[in-house]
């Protein structure tokens, strides 16, 4: 059993860091995407404008994409491959996909109007600027039916151990969107059109080619798209019925982010919901490259242990996966708290982008980071939820999390202004990721020992330890903020390492000399 614990161990970290690379490209181009934007249209009401529109589409991904859809569909698939019905769950799930998706992305464009007044009512005083952001609502709505087919395939393709080509499609979408702004902008403007429409076009067209880079991978293994007998099987209502608890979730969460997004567009302060996006790019590049893969590399191999009975080695690579997340996201935390404006000023500040953006986007970041670590282990117990078959508890942790998140918004708008809708965001991941731990507790029958003991202490104190260094140090140089960007580099990097040699090395002193031995060998 020792021997397959540790195989299971190192097959996660293997696809993980697969994915992770992957997932590297694709923030990496991502980056370069939100510098574009930034550089070209500025924290203005143009991109405000976007990213309203670009949010409406999207409320349904976190559904149908990277959502509860995939959750429900991956341990079920898993199953049916065993039991040798995969090519029939596939056909009828992709098609009820397709049809679901398809009919909801032409209500989100038949009816851009009325959802743009809901989300962003303060644009009603400026018609130009109402009318832009329902065209973008209309040219992304169609996004929706692509990215979450491409979710399906993506799903597929990781039953197989197939990590690395559905980590890397999130890069082409980025991709087209850089290639959108840099060669269509101009003709779109010829044609009397703003400019700003190139980027929704570019989502269009990224979400296609989403779908299509992994389709070939998955005809190769003998599945095909053709009309299933029937289209709601036993394993798609079991599907369907894994979901029925995630769109309560969904609603909840719904009415979270149209506050958040009524709260920022009304705050005065022109551009702040581009600061909060920006801020939180910068916050989902760590998380996204290390937490989403963890993640989804762990609920591959969770499922599959806990589908063959196989119960104590399930559970040892989820305190595996833990202890590998938090090793990785604390010193990334440290770094974050102590630099935000380095890393906003480094990534954005050119063209359109001001220091005072700059200095926006930092504190928005800044607030942001404090949930890094907790984000990071919610990427790996959500999912693990609808592997036991418990999945109405992170839809009721999540609806008492959004509940914090809305009424401490309220509460303190007038206080920190739009900057609180970060600080919110961070309590409500937090008190989510605590309550979905005491219930792990229970129904895997774990000791307290498990998610407090003294490796985890010895963490939070090289932390401490670390981050207090960070700060002595930055306080003795000079504002970098107006150097060279080659001498930034230089700076920022020495210094992240040197956070991540601090940590470890604390960690070497505390007694976790064996626990580092094996960290550095993985």
């Amino acid at each position: 059993m020792a021997n397959s614990q540790e195989r299971s161990r190192a097959s996660i970290l293997f696809t993980s860091a697969k994915m992770a690379v992957a997932t590297f490209c694709s923030r990496i181009l991502g980056l370069v995407r939100e510098q574009l934007i930034a550089a070209t249209f500025g924290a203005s009401g143009l991109t405000d404008a976007f990213y309203v529109a670009y949010r409406i589409p999207n409320l349904l991904r976190d559904l149908f994409a990277e959502g509860a859809f995939s959750s429900a569909f991956v341990p079920i698939f898993t199953e049916s491959k065993i039991k040798q019905d995969s090519k029939e769950t596939f056909q009828a799930a992709f098609w009820t996909l397709l049809i679901i998706t398809g009919l909801l992305s032409l209500i989100i464009f038949l009816s851009s109007p009325i959802l743009v007044g809901i989300f962003a009512p303060s644009f009603k005083a400026d018609p130009e600027k109402f009318q832009l952001t329902i065209l973008l609502v209309r040219i992304i709505s169609p996004f929706l039916l692509a990215i979450s087919l491409a979710a399906l395939l993506m799903g597929v393709l990781n039953t197989y151990k197939i990590f690395f080509l559905p980590a890397i499609t999130p890069a082409f979408l980025n991709l087209a969107v850089i290639c959108s702004i840099l060669f269509l902008s101009s003709t779109i403007e010829s044609m009397g059109y703003n400019s700003i429409l190139s980027i929704a076009v570019g989502v269009f067209l990224g979400g296609i080619l989403q779908f299509f880079i992994q389709l070939p991978s998955v005809l190769k293994k003998g599945y095909s798209f053709s009309f299933p007998k029937k289209l709601l099987t036993k394993n798609v209502k079991k599907i369907l019925t894994k979901m029925g608890p995630g769109m309560i979730g969904f609603s909840a969460n719904q009415i979270n982010l149209l506050v958040n997004t009524i709260l920022a567009t009304s705050s005065g302060v022109v551009g702040a919901l581009s600061f909060l996006n920006w801020g939180f790019r910068l916050f989902q590049f760590p998380n996204g490259i290390l937490s989403v893969s963890l993640g989804n590399s762990h609920l591959v191999h969770f499922s599959q242990k806990w589908k063959e009975n196989k119960k104590v080695e399930a559970i040892g690579l989820f305190q595996s996966t833990i202890t590998i997340s938090l090793t990785l996201l604390i010193p990334i935390t440290i770094v974050i708290l102590v630099f935000p404006d380095w890393i906003s000023n480094i990534v954005f500040e050119r063209g359109q982008f001001s220091r005072q953006d700059t200095l926006n986007t930092a504190n928005v970041l800044f607030y942001y980071a404090f949930s890094i670590p907790f984000y990071g282990l919610y990427k790996i117990t959500v999912p693990l939820f609808y592997s036991i078959d418990k999945e109405k508890i992170p839809v009721f942790t999540s609806i008492i999390s959004i509940f914090i998140n809305i009424t401490f918004a309220l509460f303190f708008i007038d206080n920190f202004g739009f900057v609180v809708l970060a600080m919110s965001l961070s309590l409500a991941t937090i008190c989510n990721l605590l309550m979905q731990l005491v219930f792990l507790k229970k129904y895997l029958n774990l000791k307290s020992s498990f998610f407090v003991n003294k490796k985890y202490l010895k963490m939070l104190l090289a932390g401490a330890a670390s981050y207090y260094f960070a700060r002595v140090l930055k306080s003795q140089l000079p504002n970098l903020l107006d150097q060279l960007l080659i001498k930034k580099l230089l700076y920022f990097s020495s210094f992240s390492f040197l956070v991540l040699l601090l940590f470890l090395g604390v960690l070497y002193m505390l007694g976790e000399r064996n626990f580092i031995y094996k960290f550095k060998k993985k």
